[in-house]
C-alpha cells in the first residue's frame, strides 16, 4: 500500500507552534511545531526520550503545556481538558488499549453515553444497531456489537478502540505504535482502515519506530530529538537511512549478521520432539556462540516453546538436551541453575520489577543462583551493576535508578544485565526490541553478537523480520506449532520467511 494522497484538497486542521514543556525543572520540548492536514498522515518520529509521547498528551490534554500556542482548523484552543479535547475532535489510541475486558463492544464505544429509552433505561438494541453502524462505517470488519471486549484479539480490540474515537466524531486520530503487537496481514488490515478514515478528511498522526511503516503509510514524517524539532519532511523525499539519521543524530550502521565461525556440532542446547499446547514433533538444536532466530506469525508456537524449555509451561513429551544430557527442567529455578536465562517479551511485565532500582533487578536472578542469596554485601551489589551499567552503557543516573524511568532501550538492557551476572550461557531473548528506537535497537544487537564471542549462546525470538535478518545466522520458522523451514545463507530472505509463515512452502525442516 502506497502512502494515500488526498489530492489537493486539504486544509489545515492541526497547528501546534511554540510547545515546550518542563518536568520538575527539566526541559522535556523545546519551542516544538507540529502541523497536520485534513485526510493526511504525519508519522511522528524519534527516539525514546525524543519528546514525542509528551507532545501528544499535550494534544490530547493529559499534560499542560508550559508555553505555545494549538489551533484546529484556525481557531486556537485556550481552555484545554482531555474532555474539551474531545469535543474538538482529537482522539488517541494508545500502545496499551484502553478498553473493559468484561464488557461488550458497544458498550466499550459508548460507555457512558449510553441511549436510554422512554423509561430512562439504556436502550440496548439501539445501543448495539449504532454500534454496528460505527463498525460497518470502517470497512470489513468481522466484530459483533455484542461480543465481550475479552473473546477478541488485539487486531480486534484496536478495531474497537478506533471505532470508539470516530464515535465521537474524531477529525484528529492520535495511534501510537498501533502494530507493535499485529501480524502482518493484521497490519495490512489497519492500513486500509486508515486509507478508509483519511478519505473521509481525518487527520492521522502516526507515531512509530518502525521506519518501513513510515515510507508505506505516511504524506509527511515529522522528527524529534532530544525535545527539539529536526525537520518535518515529505516522505517521497527522504530514505529510511535518512530518517534514522536525523533521528540519532547521525548515520546508522545497517547490522549484518556475522558469519558463524564456530563448530555446528558444538551442540549446547538441543529440543526433541516437542510436543504440547500447540506444539507437535518440534525439534532443533543450537551450537555454542551461535545466534538462532525463531521467526512466524503470532500464535504459532515461538513463545511457547522457549517457555517450555525453560520450565514455564509443561509438554506432554519431548525430550530437552544439555551439552548432549537429557535434563528435566519443570521451573524456572531449575532453569536457571542450568545457565539458561530468558528475556521474556513483555519485559514491562515480568523481566523487571519497575518500582525496584536497576541494582536491585539487575541482580534478582543472581541472588536465586547464590549460595548467599539475599545476603549479599549491598556494596558488591552495587559495584557489580556499576560495572554492567558501563559494559552494557545503560544510558541513566546511576545504579539507584527507577527502572520505571529508564527508556525502553536502557530497560532492556538492564534485563540483559540481569542475566549476565547471573553467568548464563544460553540466552533466549524474546522480542528483544519492541518498542525501543533505531539508535538502541543498534546497540542491543551489537551486545547480542558481542555475547556469541564469549562463548554464549543466543535464541532470537522475533516478529520482525528485519531483526533475525539483521543478526540471526540460522533463522527457523513456525507455523502452527509446527517448524515449516530452517533457512541459512542466501535463503535467509523476508520472501522466504513470509511463505513458510503462512505454509506456502510445505518443507520439512533441515
Amino acid at each position: 500500500m502506497r502512502a494515500f494522497r488526498n489530492g489537493g484538497n486539504m486544509e489545515t486542521l492541526l497547528e501546534m507552534k511554540g510547545i515546550s514543556k518542563s518536568f520538575f525543572g527539566v526541559e522535556v520540548l523545546h519551542k516544538a511545531n507540529f502541523d497536520l492536514n485534513t485526510g493526511e498522515v504525519v508519522a511522528l518520529c524519534g527516539e525514546n526520550g525524543a519528546g514525542k509521547s509528551t507532545l501528544m498528551k499535550i494534544l490530547a490534554a493529559a499534560y499542560e503545556r508550559d508555553e505555545g500556542a494549538i489551533s484546529i482548523l484556525g481557531k486556537e484552543i485556550s481552555h484545554m481538558t482531555p474532555r474539551t479535547m474531545l469535543h474538538e475532535g482529537v482522539s488517541m489510541i494508545h500502545q496499551e488499549l484502553n478498553l473493559l475486558e468484561d464488557m461488550t463492544v458497544a458498550q466499550n464505544i459508548y460507555l457512558t453515553r449510553e441511549p436510554l429509552n422512554k423509561l430512562g433505561f439504556i436502550d440496548y438494541p439501539k445501543m448495539n444497531s449504532d454500534a454496528k453502524a460505527l463498525l460497518d462505517r470502517l470497512g470489513q470488519i468481522d466484530i459483533k456489537p455484542t461480543a465481550k471486549v475479552n473473546a477478541l484479539k488485539i487486531a480486534q480490540k484496536q478495531m474497537v478502540e478506533i471505532a470508539k474515537a470516530i464515535s465521537f466524531d474524531a477529525k484528529i486520530l492520535i495511534m501510537d505504535e498501533p502494530t507493535a503487537v499485529l501480524t502482518q496481514k493484521e497490519t495490512t488490515i489497519l492500513f486500509e482502515l486508515i486509507r478508509n478514515l483519511t478519505a473521509r478528511g481525518i487527520g492521522i498522526i502516526y507515531v512509530t519506530h518502525r521506519l518501513s511503516e513510515v515510507k508505506t503509510l505516511a504524506n509527511r514524517v515529522t522528527v524529534l530529538r532530544d525535545g527539539y524539532l529536526v525537520a518535518t519532511r515529505d516522505v517521497a523525499d527522504v530514505s529510511e537511512d535518512d530518517i534514522a539519521a536525523m533521528m540519532v543524530g547521525r548515520q546508522v550502521e545497517h547490522t549484518v549478521p556475522d558469519e558463524f565461525a564456530g563448530d555446528q556440532t558444538d551442540v549446547v542446547l538441543e529440543a526433541r520432539n516437542i510436543t504440547g499446547d500447540i506444539l507437535k514433533d518440534v525439534s532443533f538444536s543450537v551450537a555454542r556462540g551461535e545466534i538462532l532466530g525463531f521467526s512466524g506469525l503470532v500464535g504459532a508456537g515461538r513463545s511457547e516453546l522457549m517457555e517450555m524449555i525453560f520450565g514455564l509451561r509443561k509438554f506432554e513429551r519431548g525430550d530437552v538436551l544439555l551439552y548432549g544430557k537429557p535434563v528435566t527442567i519443570k521451573r524456572a529455578k531449575a532453569a536457571i541453575h542450568a545457565g539458561l536465562g530468558f528475556a521474556t517479551e513483555d519485559r514491562k511485565a515480568s523481566g523487571l520489577v519497575l518500582l525496584r532500582n536497576i541494582a536491585e533487578n539487575a541482580d534478582l536472578v543472581y541472588r536465586i543462583k547464590s549460595k548467599k542469596g539475599f545476603f549479599l554485601s549491598a556494596r558488591n551489589v552495587k559495584a557489580r551493576t556499576e560495572d554492567m551499567i558501563r559494559r552494557l552503557r545503560i544510558v541513566c543516573r546511576g545504579p539507584s535508578q527507577l527502572t520505571k524511568n529508564l527508556s525502553g532501550g536502557n530497560q532492556q538492557k538492564v534485563v540483559l544485565a540481569k542475566w549476565l551476572l547471573a553467568d548464563s550461557d544460553i540466552f533466549i531473548v524474546d522480542e528483544p526490541t519492541r518498542g525501543i528506537d533505531v539508535g538502541a535497537r543498534a546497540e542491543i544487537y551489537n551486545i547480542l553478537k558481542a555475547l556469541t564471542k564469549e562463548g554464549k549462546t543466543i535464541i532470537v525470538v522475533s516478529s520482525d523480520m528485519t531483526e533475525v535478518l539483521s543478526i540471526c545466522q540460522r533463522i527457523i520458522v513456525m507455523h502452527e506449532g509446527k517448524i515449516t523451514g530452517v533457512l541459512t545463507g542466501d535463503e535467509r530472505t523476508e520472501s522466504e520467511i513470509v511463505q513458510r509463515a503462512i505454509n506456502i512452502k510445505d518443507k520439512k525442516a533441515g
